[in-house]
């Protein structure tokens, strides 16, 4: 402790700026409103006397000490968290670059099905990386609300897996591409009336029909509210025009959900005549939560860590609950570009017609979330995409394009890129000789782009 209270006293006066310390968290990628930090901070100065208004706050050694319980926080100084500080912030600048190259492109269109997205902002664009002890960085409308559309269905499957099992859950919901669009009703259901997958639109209905299954709709609903409130470490809200417009709107889903229930593939009350209506406007409830980019990314590091949230550190979702959600959003997450994202970017992802994109990197237990509403043909928005791909190909990202690298490799390739950026053997420089991966061929101060990928 000493050694970190001197390292932050630079006035030598014996006290810690509270500025001071936010400022070297930020750097450390903790925000100044995490709850951790906000609390741990607020705490300790209780404990002092108060200060007039207008005056510089400060922690004395003891106040300092107290902050310190706060393990997050004593990890941020040590530098000791998932993700390094200096990877942070270099990880923070690739997204900030390529945020300003994306904001110009207007290409796609807003979602025209839903009167409420039809009229969304079209040219909104936020980012948001979350990592799994809640190091946060975000740009441009990443705390603009959006409702979660498509991005609530793996949350769904979870919630339903922890429930009941995977055994009990695939009786009802299949684990195959289905082959078509994401609310297709010819390729929705199997020949005995099963969905194929938990996300698309019949499957995410039969899904939620399992969760919370018997009781109070109110209750099942808030159930889900909890759980996602648990991941983001802040209630999500409620889009009740978006409701609305789904529910006025949503006949094939309805249909989606007549056809499971004639061949008796959806769980539900049988004397009830209005269950699969009920279980639609269930499912157009859940799609109507209202989050942003910022806490759509803390879901995701949830996601990340194996199940564990990252403001909290509560286990929301076991580790092979989290690892079935992720190998099903590996292959059916992207609608039907699911396999042409898996190729270029090979990682799991979901994408809502809102305009988001959640993309989580178990290997760096972290998220990336995206919104912006112009959508490409598969409905998956433009800009989303491209981030993901650009920041895997940037970083190295993509799981399988390393394989191999260490035989017959090609400087240029992205394949060397992602064998540099795990930390591989050291790579030949452009005058073939063998550069020392410790000392960066830069000029002193500076940071290149082949050291940002060898890092990542």
């Amino acid at each position: 402790m000493d050694n970190l209270f001197r390292s932050l006293d630079t006035d030598r006066a014996n006290v810690v700026w509270k500025w001071k310390l936010l400022e070297e968290l930020r750097q450390s990628g903790l925000r100044g409103d995490d709850p951790r930090v906000e609390r741990a901070i607020g705490n300790a100065l209780a404990e002092g006397r108060p200060f007039q208004p207008g005056q510089p706050e400060w922690l004395d050694p003891n106040q300092f000490t107290e902050v310190l319980r706060e393990p997050v926080v004593r990890r941020a100084l040590e530098g000791d968290l998932v993700v390094p500080p200096t990877e942070f912030q270099e990880f923070s600048r690739a997204v900030e670059k390529i945020y300003t190259d994306l904001l110009p492109d207007r290409s796609g269109e807003v979602a025209g099905y839903i009167p409420t997205l039809k009229k969304a902002p079209p040219n909104r664009f936020g980012i948001a990386v979350c990592t799994a002890d809640g190091q946060m960085y975000q740009i441009g409308d990443a705390n603009a609300g959006f409702s979660i559309q498509s991005t609530s269905k793996p949350v769904s499957y979870a919630m339903a897996l922890e429930q009941l099992g995977a055994r009990e859950v695939h009786t009802w919901v299949g684990q195959e591409q289905s082959g078509g669009a994401f609310n297709d009703p010819r390729l929705s259901l199997d020949a005995a009336g099963k969905p194929q997958n938990p996300m698309i639109n019949a499957g995410a209905i039969a899904t939620l029909a399992l969760v919370e299954s018997g009781v109070e709709v109110s209750e099942r609903f808030a159930r889900v509210e909890q759980t996602w409130g648990r991941m983001m470490g802040r209630p999500p809200g409620f889009d009740h025009r978006t409701f609305l417009a789904e529910r006025d709107t949503g006949h094939g889903n309805r249909g989606l959900a007549n056809l499971m229930a004639a061949q008796g593939m959806l769980k539900m009350d049988p004397t009830d005549r209005d269950a699969p209506q009920k279980a639609a406007e269930f499912y157009f409830a859940v799609c109507s939560m209202q989050v942003d980019a910022a806490g759509l990314a803390a879901a995701g590091a949830t996601l990340a860590n194996g199940g564990v949230a990252p403001y909290t550190g509560e286990r929301v979702f076991s580790q092979e609950t989290t690892g079935r959600v992720l190998s099903v959003m590996g292959h059916s997450g992207m609608y039907n570009d699911s396999g042409r994202f898996s190729d270029q970017v090979g990682l799991p992802a979901k994408s809502g017609v809102s305009g988001n994109v959640m993309m989580v990197v178990p290997e760096k237990r972290l998220a990336v979330v995206t919104f912006s509403p112009r959508l490409d043909e598969a409905g998956n928005s433009v800009r989303g995409v491209e981030v993901c791909r650009q920041l895997v190909e940037r970083f190295g990202l993509h799981p399988y394009k390393s394989l191999g690298t260490d035989r017959g490799r090609d400087l240029g390739s992205a394949a060397d890129a992602s064998r540099r950026a795990l930390g591989g053997m050291p790579t030949p420089t452009l005058s073939g000789k063998v550069a020392d991966p410790a000392r960066p061929q830069v000029p002193a101060g500076a940071v290149s782009h082949r050291e940002t990928e060898r890092k990542w």
